[in-house]
C-alpha cells in the first residue's frame, strides 16, 4: 500500500474541512471525513490540545502582551485563563489585571478568588489562585 498516495485520494474525495458539517449521510463529520461518532485516538488528543495552546498563547500575545513578562507561574495561570475563558471573558477580569501591572500577586490572586468563574469552576479556581498567588 502507498500511504501517501491514499491519503492525498482521500483529501481529494473527501475534501478537508476544518469545521464541522453533515455528510451524505447527516453523520456529522470533520478534518477528511472524520466521523464525530468515532472516538479520537490519544495522539489526536494531544495534538488538537497543543494546537489549542498556541492559539490561546496567540491571543493573549495580542490582548496581554505584557503576559510574558511575568513569572512561569503567571504565565501558566494566565494561559489556564485565556484557555478556559477565552481571550475576551478573561479582559473583564480588570481589577485582577492591574494588579498583574503592578505585580501584586496576592491581589491577583484573591480578584481571581472573588468573579463568578470562582464559583462555577470550584477547586480549579483555587489551585490556579494558589498559582498567581505564589508569583
Amino acid at each position: 500500500m502507498n500511504f501517501t498516495k491514499v491519503k492525498q485520494s482521500l483529501k481529494a474525495h473527501e475534501g478537508l474541512r476544518n469545521l464541522p458539517y453533515e455528510d451524505t449521510e447527516g453523520n456529522l463529520t470533520i478534518g477528511v471525513g472524520h466521523s464525530l461518532e468515532t472516538p479520537l485516538s490519544a495522539r489526536a488528543i494531544e495534538t488538537i490540545l497543543e494546537d489549542d495552546i498556541h492559539l490561546h498563547m496567540q491571543e493573549l500575545d495580542r490582548v496581554l502582551p505584557q503576559w510574558r513578562t511575568h513569572s512561569d507561574n503567571v504565565q501558566d495561570t494566565l494561559l489556564e485563563l485565556a484557555f478556559n475563558l477565552g481571550a475576551p471573558r478573561l479582559l473583564t477580569f480588570k481589577k485582577m489585571l492591574k494588579a498583574l501591572d503592578n505585580r501584586d500577586y496576592l491581589t491577583a490572586s484573591a480578584e481571581m478568588l472573588d468573579s463568578k468563574w470562582a464559583g462555577q469552576v470550584g477547586k480549579r479556581a483555587e489551585t490556579l489562585a494558589e498559582a498567581m498567588a505564589n508569583g
